[in-house]
């Protein structure tokens, strides 16, 4: 094994090298370290000597890490956060005299039943604090809770990744809109109903949900979607227009008959609650201002259940 001397080694090598690796350009490593981009090549080449390898090839959708350093990353990543460990202060968080930006990422369902409770109680609490909401594309393709981009993802996470933890916030069941003078619709909503008028469906990530199609093939029915919409807001907006029903969350579907002329009744097949979960690096278990963050989110939970009508 090759001998390496550590006092001579400059050891921010390491964390230009694991930014290089992270964003596969010289120029994007060198705008978060705030510097040119000639000193992250310079950095680079004498990572290259150090390791003995080239590290990167240039390719002409970026630079490709080769094997090497593909095996390195991980271990770079981890010796990064832990040097930001030891380094940093943990001063105590005071929510009454914090500036901080907070950051959730989240969808426009949870958006709406949530974020007016989460302002009310960061008014009261943390005043001069700040919110910045990232939605769920954004989160997934610059992995922001992995970068630290992000504080808290809150929704419904098909699987919560290794060094992430996670907590339900509320459990939500399934309830049906209509327009309020729907001429097809009676007291309740029958079967018979459901699976005959158009539905609104929304189709995130163009995927539209299939767990009605699945409750209803079990009572031998189908259903048409006969629009798909990428966000929940605009679904309400449908159904006033149309014969058409949707299937929402409770919380949700209460608060946009609130606002509209909409009927909310109980689907007349059986459908699994939402469970709503918020989402963290399991960096932050320590820091006091993401645990406030948690805190604030269950509460609003809490204050933004609708009554039961």
């Amino acid at each position: 094994m090759r001998q390496v001397n550590l006092a001579s080694i400059d050891i921010n090598l390491l964390h230009v090298l694991a930014l290089v690796l992270e964003e596969k350009s010289a120029t994007r490593a060198a705008k978060r370290l705030h510097v040119t981009q000639s000193a992250v090549s310079n950095a680079l080449r004498r990572a290259r000597d150090l390791f003995d390898d080239p590290l990167v090839v240039r390719r002409p959708h970026g630079l490709e890490p080769t094997p090497r350093a593909r095996a390195l990353l991980p271990a770079l990543r981890d010796w990064v956060e832990s040097t930001r460990g030891l380094l940093a202060e943990a001063p105590a968080f005071d929510p009454l005299r914090s500036t901080r930006t907070f950051r959730i990422a989240c969808v426009d369902a949870i958006a709406a039943t949530l974020l007016p409770p989460i302002l009310r109680i960061l008014r009261e609490r943390a005043p001069e604090t700040r919110l910045r909401v990232w939605t769920i594309d954004r989160l997934v393709v610059a992995d922001g809770l992995e970068r630290g981009e992000v504080d808290l993802m809150v929704g419904v996470p098909p699987f919560v990744r290794e060094g992430h933890d996670a907590e339900p916030v509320y459990r939500d069941p399934m309830e049906c809109i209509v327009r309020l003078d729907h001429p097809k619709v009676r007291r309740r909503l029958t079967l018979a109903t459901f699976a005959a008028l158009p539905h609104v469906e929304l189709a995130l990530f163009d995927t539209v949900r299939d767990d009605i199609d699945h409750a209803l093939s079990k009572l031998g029915r189908s259903r048409t979607v006969q629009i798909a919409l990428p966000y929940f807001s605009s679904i309400p907006l449908a159904v006033v227009e149309t014969d058409c029903v949707a299937t929402l969350p409770s919380r949700l579907a209460r608060s946009f008959a609130s606002r509209l002329p909409l009927r909310v009744l109980r689907p007349p097949v059986s459908l699994e609650p939402v469970e709503v979960r918020q989402v963290w690096h399991r960096r932050y278990d320590v820091d006091s201002a993401v645990r406030f963050l948690r805190e604030v989110v269950r509460d609003a939970a809490e204050q933004g259940a609708p009554p039961r009508r």
